[in-house]
């Protein structure tokens, strides 16, 4: 184009140029038409022919097959009767499958042979033939020592069977062939065989666990006790199925692929077979495999929960469906607490991901509204994912409440209360659980009470009571440290300080669940677990033996309504809004108790009516 440009003058030479390129192309164009319907018709004629030629080759091959199958059976047919060439090659492969049976004969002979010698030099083992399939693995002299005492005791004759261990006695005046007694034949399914450390005069032993007996044998040299723990291990392998000892190695392949299922069911099989039976646990080769297993079950809950963490790279196209496959494993794998929490960080992971596309364009109300639908919609999807996940797992149920908690606000702008139906759900649960845990607690203050001995808590080191101030500083008993006494000590008792640590969780948790309609409960829930405690208290105040410890235990009167009650006082106000009637009445109650007089005044009258 440049070269045309520069070239040509004038638009009118340009347009020449223009109309001999567009000749040229239209020239170009006819003629490949031409060639191609030339070409088209030798394309015909040229598969035709091919077809005959298909068709040719094809009877050929007929033809030939027919003639080999008939040249097949004129060389098997003789007019003397005589074998063709083929009846020969037929000879050889029986001749070679009546070699094995041969070979087999021979092998089941010398097995035989070699169990019916040892019945000659064995006293008293005439079932030794009853296995059709035991073989003779290995044999030797050993000495059996003493279990505990490590002393030599006799000598012994050992024969290692493919299905059990015999031991044999030394005839000491022995006549004829036989030379050893039987003794004892153990199982090899029951049998645990455990490497003796070479100690003082015990060297090259070795230790036979067979409930209930416990039996040790030394060897000549270190050679044989090698050879012997050798032929034990490859005995018990041989008894073990092969996908047995192949699992460890199955399970990384499937952890590999993804293939999760497929590794969960291999999973379950191996510890039910591990499982299966009592004595598996003294058996060294299925102890290496059972830690084997143990590790790839931890390394198959690790790639689930991964598959669940969410990460900033990670896609969330899948939404909750792709994560069913996982959970449920978890679920299977008795990880439903973890799934659970990773659950509904992916939930509001979702959630979160599917607010933020929303564009804020127009007006401010049907913003609002699209955000309201997209949370609804999803928070029902995620609700219905989440009965499916977790069905039957009370541990879990609980985890539902993190849901709706960080919308409220939103919701109750749009006019929509959501916890207000969940206040109407879980009242009742929540009223019995609150009974139910009110029942306990107070269970355990009088169970502790029985115990009490009055003593002051000893920390034994500073660094025990560093760390017992912090912690009561953390549940917010700031004043603790003016009860310290000594080094060590602290001048309460130890059932003072584990009930202050217990009433305060007990009090966190009950202004959590705080509504209208269960503030009565919370009342009487928190007035009679301390209740309990300072009637624990006051009995002992009027008891006779502990006179004594009259001053120590006003000491504990005061901390319990001083710093313990009134903490509570104060944190209830202040998550509620108003006091606790109940707690202060029994401030008033129990003042008393704080006074050198123990004695408890009277009332006679609780009103002025019959004055």
């Amino acid at each position: 184009v440049k070269e045309l440009s520069q070239r040509c003058v004038g638009g009118q030479e340009l347009q020449q140029q223009r109309q001999k390129i567009q000749a040229l192309a239209d020239e170009t164009n006819l003629s490949l038409k031409r060639n191609v319907y030339q070409n088209y018709m030798q394309f015909i004629e040229t598969a035709k022919e091919i077809s005959h030629l298909e068709s040719e080759m094809y009877q050929l091959s007929h033809m030939l097959a027919e003639q080999r199958s008939l040249l097949g059976a004129l060389s098997t047919t003789s007019v003397l009767g005589d074998k063709g060439p083929n009846c020969v090659e037929e000879a050889d492969t029986g001749a070679e499958s009546t070699e094995d049976e041969g070979q087999e004969e021979k092998d089941e002979d010398e097995r035989i042979h070699k169990l019916a010698t040892i019945l000659e030099k064995v006293e008293g083992c005439v079932t030794l033939l009853d296995a059709p399939s035991r073989t003779l693995l290995h044999e030797g002299d050993l000495l059996e020592l003493d279990a505990v005492e490590n002393t030599a005791l006799h000598r012994v004759h050992g024969y290692l069977f493919s299905d059990g261990f015999m031991i044999t006695s030394w005839i000491p005046n022995r006549r004829g062939p036989v030379r050893y007694k039987f003794d004892m034949m153990y199982e090899l399914g029951s049998l645990a065989v455990v490497n003796v450390r070479d100690m003082g005069t015990v060297k090259t032993a070795f230790k036979l666990l067979a409930f209930p007996d416990t039996r040790v044998f030394q060897c000549s040299n270190n050679q044989s006790k090698k050879e012997w723990l050798d032929k034990f291990d490859q005995a018990k392998k041989a008894q073990l199925p092969e996908w047995l000892l192949e699992v460890p190695e199955d399970l990384d392949v499937c952890i590999a692929q993804r293939h999760f299922e497929e590794a969960y069911n291999l999973l379950e099989r191996a510890q039910d077979y591990l499982n299966k039976g009592s004595d598996n646990n003294k058996d060294p080769v299925l102890t290496d495999i059972r830690r084997k297993v143990d590790a790839r079950a931890k390394s198959l809950t690790e790639v689930l929960m991964k598959e669940l963490e969410v990460s900033p790279d990670k896609s969330l196209q899948g939404g909750l469906r792709a994560a069913r496959r996982a959970v449920r494993l978890l679920n299977q794998l008795g990880r439903a607490t973890q799934a659970c929490e990773l659950f509904l960080k992916l939930c509001s992971s979702i959630l979160k991901a599917q607010l933020k596309r929303v564009k804020r364009e127009g007006a401010t109300v049907l913003y609002v509204r699209q955000l309201g639908g997209i949370f609804f919609s999803n928070l029902t999807d995620m609700a219905r994912e989440f009965l499916r996940a977790f069905p039957s797992s009370p541990s879990c149920s609980s985890g539902t409440g993190v849901l709706p908690s960080t919308p409220h606000g939103l919701l109750c702008e749009l006019g929509l209360d959501l916890r207000y139906q969940l206040d109407g759900l879980l009242r009742t649960p929540l009223t019995r659980a609150l009974r139910d845990s009110r029942e306990k607690l107070v269970d355990a203050v009088k169970l502790r009470a029985a115990e009490d001995k009055w003593h002051p808590l000893n920390l034994q080191n500073k660094a025990g009571l560093s760390k017992f101030l912090q912690e009561m500083s953390d549940i917010g008993i700031a004043s603790i440290h003016t009860h310290v006494t000594g080094a060590c000590w602290v001048g309460l008792t130890g059932n003072t300080v584990a009930f202050s640590k217990l009433y305060l969780s007990l009090l966190e948790d009950c202004v959590r669940l705080a509504t209208p309609e269960l503030v009565f409960t919370i009342d009487e829930v928190l007035g009679d677990v301390f209740h309990a405690q300072l009637r624990h208290v006051e009995i002992s105040a009027r008891t006779d033996n502990l006179r004594g410890e009259a001053k120590f235990i006003m000491k504990n009167a005061v901390f319990l309504l001083d710093t313990l009650l009134t903490l509570a006082e104060h944190g209830y106000e202040e998550k509620l809004g108003h006091p606790c009637s109940r707690l202060a009445q029994l401030h008033d109650e129990y003042s008393w108790l704080k006074k050198d007089n123990v004695s408890k005044p009277i009332t006679k009258y609780s009103t002025t009516e019959y004055i």
